[in-house]
């Protein structure tokens, strides 16, 4: 018969055994945003040079979890539903590929671009909300500048918001519906540039 100490051992080890069983960390996913085909806005300007950057979030964006809301005055942070890189980022690539699509031209770039590149078109971006609004739509607030001469000139100033709705539960239709309205911010300002015509 074992000892008393013995049995106390294989009970102590028992006891780590479960509690590294319950305390195992569930695998995290990641979600990116994705480019949307767009009609084209308007005549063609292939020779355009367009920069997309800076972007900036608003503060409670700034973290590598993906936000959601409990109420309108409450945030959810996820944390094991992350971005696949910085949000920042990848709205910087998203709008500069929506944007080449948009205005028929290879010449967009992201910021920040080398030196000898200079944008007929510069577009900064704040983005002020970007998560779901309880009514299971997507929120997308923004103003945006076009900019032209190296920033040192101001062709616009607008702010846009548009909504969209989330076409089924989870993070996976959050993120489709962000880039749903990513793509008509996308259209708004490849408007107006269509609008400004072809730069220097």
């Amino acid at each position: 018969m074992p000892s008393m100490k013995t049995i106390k051992r294989l009970l102590l080890l028992l006891a780590v055994v479960l509690l590294s069983g319950c305390t195992t960390t569930p695998p995290s996913r990641f979600y990116v945003l994705t480019p949307q085909t767009s009609a084209p806005a308007g005549a063609m300007l292939s020779n355009l040079v367009v920069g997309v950057g800076p972007v900036r979030l608003v503060d409670y964006l700034e973290r590598p979890q993906i936000v959601a809301r409990d109420s309108e005055n409450q945030l959810k942070i996820e944390e094991f539903d992350r971005w696949g890189g910085t949000l920042e980022a990848n709205i910087t690539w998203v709008m500069a590929e929506n944007l080449s699509q948009a205005l028929g031209t290879d010449g967009v770039v992201t910021f920040p671009w080398e030196r000898a590149v200079v944008p007929d078109y510069q577009i900064a971006l704040d983005i002020r909300r970007f998560d779901p609004a309880p009514n299971n739509q997507v929120l997308l607030s923004a103003q945006w500048r076009i900019l032209g001469d190296e920033g040192r000139q101001l062709y616009a100033i607008e702010i846009s918001e548009f909504s969209e709705a989330m076409e089924g539960p989870g993070f996976a239709a959050q993120v489709a519906a962000q880039s749903r309205a990513l793509a008509r911010l996308s259209d708004a300002v490849a408007a107006r540039i269509g609008k400004l015509g072809p730069g220097k």
